[in-house]
């Protein structure tokens, strides 16, 4: 029996080192009985709110420190409604001087004075005699506050009147409309008979006007004193 002879080159066997052993593999589903620490994250305060908040009250009390210092006294809120009774009189003063500029032509100085303005109206004047040929023996113009009023004004002249067709069988009332401007409605035209008087009326949407001019039993006749209106309207 022929004994082995060990190779040069084999290794020495031997005990192995504690650090050439490798632990086993942990298995997938192991627990970990001991909790999990979490470190908390430190909680920030939202300053910019609290700014907000100050700031909103600093401007309510700083408001009412204003209002308290410019709120008008007792006296002076009667000041200002005798200045309000003042400015409405100046404007009544001012429509009449409008109003006295918007007169057709033909009326002689004096010849119209102010009246007890109308329920609405601004302003109104009563004319007497028109010097230019076929022109009324009266009229009353009248300044309107607004379109309302306009309208409400108009309806009296004719709810007050007989109406009849303009002559040349012209719609009344109906629209009325300047030559150079023909596409657009000026305002609206009325002719009638008040106690056998010939009659016109219209209102001048613009200028928030309503004229209404007579004539009388002896003349001038209807047809003058349309022909009169369709040249100084």
């Amino acid at each position: 029996m022929s004994s082995h002879e060990p190779d040069p080159d084999d290794a020495d066997t031997g005990p192995l080192h504690v650090d050439d052993v490798q632990a086993p593999p942990v298995a997938a589903d192991r627990r970990f009985d001991a909790p999990l620490s979490v470190n908390p994250r430190p909680v920030r305060r939202n300053n910019r709110s609290v700014a907000l908040i100050a700031v909103a009250t600093v401007a309510v009390v700083g408001l009412g420190v204003l209002a308290w210092t410019f709120w008008p006294s007792p006296e002076e809120s009667s000041a200002g409604d005798d200045n309000a009774a003042t400015s409405a009189t100046e404007t009544q003063q001012q429509a009449e001087a409008r109003l006295m500029r918007l007169l057709p032509r033909g009326y002689a100085p004096g010849a119209c004075e102010s009246v007890v303005p109308a329920r609405g109206a601004l302003a109104q004047l009563s004319c007497g005699k028109n010097d230019d040929v076929g022109g009324p023996l009266t009229a009353t113009y009248t300044l309107a506050k607004d379109r309302a009023a306009v309208k409400d004004l108009f309806d009296d002249i004719v709810s007050t009147s007989s109406v009849v067709d303009c002559p040349g069988n012209i719609q009344s009332p109906g629209p009325w409309r300047r030559n150079a401007t023909p596409e657009q409605t000026a305002g609206t035209l009325v002719c009638g008979f008040q106690q056998s008087k010939p009659t016109v009326g219209w209102s001048t949407d613009a200028e928030l006007l309503i004229s209404e001019v007579q004539s009388g039993p002896q003349g001038p006749n209807m047809v003058q004193l349309y022909t009169w209106w369709a040249s100084h309207s």
